[in-house]
């Protein structure tokens, strides 16, 4: 085993924000326990213990509408929050203009590591809607104890799973679901049964989602159905002194189409299991925990889509292309707390081990190969400490210390011997550099809030977060198109020289929560040294142009550390007009650009705004909704590409309605129109397109799905 270098480190606690947790809107799941808040309202609660440790974190937690089938749509109900649109099952949370890996996801606490290069199962992937009991975001800074790695949000999908009984005997549990909707003629069908008594559980579940090409208003999108289905086991025993708990599940992803992308996904072959370990030794508390994860994934461009023709060297003949890539997690934390000084200190390790494998292959041409990531590693040792409680009268705090040694490197590459000279030399090029890099990252959060009176709490959070490259950042040397899902229509190539990115972050909050009305406006500001995104290429190499050229990307970009910025603000509000009438909505406005030339950022949300009227009486309960979507013109100009169409997208608005009735404690039945009058619209968080013969030619930005009825029924026992 490598030698690392001894981290020394240490940190005290004061934490910040009273936990607010958004209230009112139903999940799309009542019958699988509390309902889950929307986070168009706040409430303020008492301290929300979580693990041994009193959270004052401020948490949001959206709906799960019954429509939704990828978790990650959840998003654009969180104030700052919204979807990168990649195709029906792979969507990416965005957050205040952080995307994807500068995240934290987990599931039930637990990381994941996506198979494919090109992010077509980001984590939230491995989290089928039918099956997440609640989404949980952090609205700010998280805490060190809850985030490792990366400068962004924690992000936590809670699934359903079996819950103890209250007396000795066991008892059968369960409840089964069907959801149909018209704009894909999708349906979902998904389960669950579980025996337990008070101190034994065991939980089965099932899911399978399908659909076929979606519908716009421009006509039907090609490569845009998809299929998956997963299965699952959970378990948990529980004694005086602690609680053992896991999961197994097993996935199967079909044929699932990535319009956006250069290809598609033929398959994912998944596995994924947790282990854990909670404990009382007098006043502290332990948590145990591993993870594992393993992805076998096949994508291409031949089986959803008409084969493309990119490549000059075959004149009018098309080029087919797959991938097959392999990843693979394990990882480990223990965590402990204690209460001290009036607070509660917690301290603890966490750990990952990471691997990632993937070749591109032509299925006419057996002698056709690159091995374009070879034996890519990630381990990542991390340390922490933090202290949270309250300071003095209404003041309370937070102050943590997070060190982390973040390792990765990367085998020698390589390509076929039948590939052109100038990709023989970037792969010879490739095996000659030292591709063995460690950084030492730390990250250091501070949060104080003060109650004004009992309705008011003004909140200020600072941190210095950092993450480190991506490995597609540091070890793409071919110029692919496989850029953890940016979408952007440009071959990319790293640079295994790049650093951390090292983000100075300060958010400022304020929240009133009356009888009726309650609202929480926050702006925000982050200075990202070294921020990596990929820039023009600078032409250092030509065989870079070449090969780039030859994979149908006469421009290609590579990644590089820049100057960056991100602001803007956001707010969710509610006012309870009448006992069975409530108006809930929000806005947001988030702004990122480079500080060293002015160019935008890419692909940052624009502006919306939010609201929803909510009718909720006895068995019945209705609601509509509308969504305004402002233009944006902020575009980032590196990222621009002749072959695709005006990246710029006008303003849109958009009506939901539903209706929910209860016809018995254990029977509930949902319809709804989602797009309610047809409108026309393309997303800009949405891609351009890739496929041929599709509803919009080849390079226009992709439109929106057109309107969409649909029923579920739920029954549970």
């Amino acid at each position: 085993m490598r030698r690392y270098s001894t981290m020394v480190w240490g940190g005290l606690c004061l934490s910040a924000a009273t936990p607010v947790l958004a209230q009112g809107e139903p999940s799309g799941h009542p019958a699988a326990g509390p309902v889950p808040a929307s986070s168009a309202s706040v409430t303020q609660l008492a301290p929300l213990t979580v693990e041994g440790m009193i959270s004052r974190a401020d948490l949001v937690q959206p709906p799960i509408a019954s429509s939704i089938v990828d978790t990650a749509a959840a998003m654009t109900d969180v104030p700052g929050g919204a979807l990168i649109d990649n195709g029906g099952l792979s969507g990416q949370v965005q957050f205040r203009g952080l995307t994807g890996y500068r995240n934290q996801t987990t599931i039930d606490g637990m990381g994941v590591a996506p198979g494919g290069p090109n992010w077509m199962d980001p984590p939230l992937h491995y989290a089928p809607a039918a099956l997440v009991e609640s989404l949980t975001v952090t609205r700010g800074i998280p805490s060190v104890a809850d985030s490792v790695d990366t400068i962004g949000t924690a992000v936590n999908a809670t699934t359903r799973q079996s819950h103890y009984a209250r007396g000795e005997n066991y008892e059968w549990h369960g409840w089964g679901e069907a959801t149909t909707q018209t704009v894909d003629d999708g349906y979902s069908l998904s389960g669950q049964t579980s025996l337990a008594n008070d101190i034994n559980r065991l939980g089965l579940t099932a899911v399978t989602d399908h659909a076929a090409n979606r519908r716009t208003p421009y006509g039907k999108l090609k490569a845009s159905s998809y299929d998956r289905k997963q299965y699952g086991l959970d378990f948990g025993h529980r004694e005086a002194w602690g609680e053992s708990s896991g999961f197994v599940r097993m996935q199967r992803t079909g044929d699932t189409g990535n319009p956006d992308l250069p290809l598609d996904v033929h398959y994912f072959h998944s596995a994924l299991a947790e282990l854990k370990q909670r404990a009382d030794i007098g006043r502290t508390h332990f948590t145990a925990q591993l993870d594992f994860n393993h992805v076998e994934h096949k994508m291409d461009n031949y089986i959803l889509r008409p084969t493309p023709n990119f490549s000059p060297l075959n004149g009018d003949m098309s080029d087919p292309r797959y991938i097959r890539a392999r990843s693979q997690r394990y990882a480990a934390k223990l965590h402990a707390a204690h209460p001290l000084a009036g607070g509660t200190f917690k301290a603890g390790f966490d750990g990952s081990w990471v691997q990632h494998d993937a070749f591109v292959g032509n299925p006419k041409m057996a002698a056709f190969r690159v091995d374009a990531f070879d034996a890519i590693r990630r381990d990542t040792y991390s340390l922490f400490s933090q202290w949270a409680g309250p300071i003095s009268g209404p003041w309370h705090g937070e102050l943590g210390v997070r060190d982390s040694l973040v390792h990765t490197s990367a085998g020698p590459g390589g390509v076929a011997s039948s590939l052109p000279v100038p990709a023989q030399r970037l792969a010879a090029d490739f095996a000659a550099r030292d591709r063995n890099q460690t950084d030492n990252n730390i990250d250091v959060v501070a949060k104080l809030s003060r109650d004004i009176g009992r309705r008011w709490q003004a909140q200020l959070g600072l941190a210095r977060k950092t993450r480190s490259p991506y490995y597609t950042e540091r070890y793409a040397y071919i110029p692919l198109q496989a850029t953890a899902g940016s979408a952007d229509g440009n071959n990319t190539i790293g640079d295994t020289r790049l650093s951390p990115e090292v983000a100075y972050m300060a958010d400022l909050g304020l929240s009133f929560t009356g009888r009726r009305l309650s609202f929480s406006p926050e702006i925000y500001y982050h200075r990202i040294h070294d921020y990596i995104t990929a820039v023009p290429y600078d032409g250092g190499n030509p065989d870079v142009i070449r090969v780039s050229t030859v994979n149908g990307d006469p421009t290609p970009l590579q990644y590089a550390n820049v100057q960056a910025e991100i602001y803007g603000a956001d707010i969710a509000a509610a006012y309870k007009l009448a006992p069975a009438w409530t108006l809930s909505g929000g806005a947001g406005y988030t702004r990122g650009r480079r500080t060293d030339t002015g160019d935008n950022l890419y692909r940052i949300a624009p502006a919306n705004m939010r609201a929803k009227l909510v009718y909720d009486r006895a068995a019945w309960r209705l609601s509509v909704a509308e969504r305004y979507v402002f233009a944006q013109h902020h575009i980032a100009e590196s990222h621009r590409d002749a072959r695709l169409g005006d990246p710029d997208t006008g303003g849109y608005a958009l009506t939901d309605i539903a209706a929910r009735y209860r016809a018995t404690a254990h029977v509930w039945v949902e319809v709804g129109v989602d797009n309610l009058f047809d409108r026309r619209y393309r997303d800009f968080m949405s891609g351009f397109n890739r496929v041929d013969g599709s509803a919009v030619p080849v390079g226009a930005r992709l439109p929106g799905a057109g309107r969409n009825a649909h029923a579920t029924v739920h029954v549970s026992f």
